[in-house]
């Protein structure tokens, strides 16, 4: 154990003892709080979505939890794991700026966030990512209804954004502390390899071989399915949307150059055209059969204005210096990052999570509203809404108006999005899910990859606004609502 984690555990261990949970939730406390969450993490797996992380993480976990005796019930929350032993590291797990959400353009290329930690990257032929993210946003998410060949030649999350995300980490991988590349294809090909070159970055102990073995068998395609279907896990991360849909299981069929069975030659054509133009050389084991001496030149000529982007992205050594004085301040924070861990019990949902579930369900409401094919329903029945999801809705103020409320399927469990126009004619998302949280029963509003979301808790409801409108009209709206309810 490190000088560095053992404070860690001491502040955490302190900080739950010492301070009640009406002071270390608010104001300037919890704010301390947010900053010492991100500290406090030791590294990172980092993927676009459709990657694999779920099967990463289910590997990863039960070797952790094997190796330390940790029973549990769900493997993948790993994240955890660091408050039930001192020996396991603090991993994060993240999709890092959502790029799927966005076009290629609009993509993240500063990485400094990641400048002192561990990076773990994981990514997955950008085809088959395609196809999986389609199916997973068509019947999974429902945010898209148009066909595929539209899908990855218009839509956000797709090809552009896939290379857009890969190329800002080929050039960036120098940034982190630390990097380790893992690939889906590797993991299907020889996955007892990368759990122990895993284990080893992350300084855990090396596994066994017939521990590697078992955690392997688990983790096949097979099990996983069989998990989903049984709903081992207890958790929307590995649930289907319709069990009589296969194209709507989160292990929906677990196939390298499965794309090929979805994508026609023209968009097979079309997609390899634009990998092999413009998909960073660091990832050039996707490159297609028709990459060309043309297709290197184009590269060649692109690399000096990645290479550029990048620098310039990356380069806040002023910046820097002072995070290293905030991390002082963080680190008699860092002991408040959640409520005390017992193997068993959930965990509270940070802040950054409920921020980061309502942006995704206002997109997908957004998406909705725009869909023919998807009825509007503005009829709202709470006691039938409590009984379904645990979700009490607040009473909205008399002049709201709901013109659509669905169920979602987010990391905190089966919410509650409510689409709703205000008096002034805004329309704004009210999203609400059944969770413990560390955040305060006042609302606060936060920008998020450039939009406000205001956010509060009622009992043991989570609640976030999030509209296009500004920071002070949310944040009035926000309050609005936690006094009418």
């Amino acid at each position: 154990m490190t000088l560095r984690t053992m404070f860690r555990d001491f502040a955490f261990s302190a900080g739950e003892v010492l301070l009640p949970r009406s002071i270390k939730n608010k104001g300037i406390l919890l704010a301390m709080r947010r900053s010492a969450s991100a500290w406090a993490r030791d590294g990172y797996v980092l993927s676009y979505p459709k990657s694999g992380r779920t099967w990463f993480r289910t590997m990863f976990g039960s070797m952790a939890c094997a190796q330390f005796g940790l029973k549990v019930d769900n493997p993948m929350e790993l994240q955890h794991f660091w408050k039930l032993s001192p020996g396991i590291p603090n991993i994060g797990f993240t999709h890092d700026d959502y790029p799927n959400l966005k076009f290629g353009r609009d993509v993240e290329w500063n990485k400094s966030f990641y400048r002192r930690k561990k990076v773990l990257l994981l990514t997955r032929d950008p085809r088959d990512v395609l196809v999986s993210y389609y199916f997973d946003a068509k019947n999974r998410m429902k945010v898209i209804d148009c066909d595929i060949s539209t899908y990855l030649r218009c839509e956000k999350g797709s090809i552009d954004a896939i290379v857009a995300f890969y190329n800002a980490w080929a050039q960036a991988r120098s940034v982190p502390r630390d990097f380790l590349w893992i690939t889906y294809e590797d993991m299907q090909s020889d996955p007892r390899k990368v759990i122990r070159d895993s284990a080893k970055f992350f300084g855990l102990p090396d596994p066994s071989a017939e521990l590697v073995d078992e955690i392997v068998e688990k983790g096949s395609f097979r099990n996983m399915r069989k998990a989903e279907l049984q709903d081992s896990f207890k958790h929307e991360r590995l649930r289907p949307a319709d069990p009589n849909n296969p194209e709507s299981f989160k292990v929906r069929r677990g196939k390298v150059g499965g794309y090929v069975d979805y994508l026609t030659a023209e968009d097979i054509a079309f997609v390899d055209d634009y990998i092999d133009r413009n998909l960073d050389p660091f990832f050039a084991r996707y490159y297609s059969e028709n990459w060309s001496a043309q297709s290197a030149s184009e590269q060649a000529a692109a690399e000096p204005a990645r290479v550029q982007a990048t620098s310039a992205a990356n380069d806040n050594r002023s910046r820097n210096r002072w995070a290293k004085a905030a991390a002082i301040l963080a680190v008699f924070a860092s002991g408040w990052i959640a409520n005390e861990a017992e193997i068993g019990v959930s965990h509270p949902a940070s802040a950054s999570s409920l921020v980061d579930e309502a942006q995704e369900a206002y997109e997908a409401s957004k998406a909705r509203a725009k869909m023919a094919s998807q009825v509007q329903n503005g009829a709202v029945d709470r006691q039938e809404i409590l009984d379904a999801t645990g979700v009490v809705l607040p009473e909205l103020p008399g002049e709201w108006t709901v013109t659509d409320t669905q169920l979602y399927p987010s990391d905190l469990g089966t919410s509650v999005v409510m689409s709703v126009v205000t008096e002034e004619d805004e329309q704004i998302s009210l999203f609400a899910a059944e969770e413990e949280t560390s955040i305060s029963e006042l609302p606060a509003t936060e920008v998020n990859h450039g939009m406000t979301v205001a956010y509060w808790e009622e009992g043991s409801v989570a609640l976030a606004l999030v509209g296009e409108v500004d920071a002070p009209r949310l944040q009035e709206l926000a309050e609005n609502l936690a006094d009418n309810s």
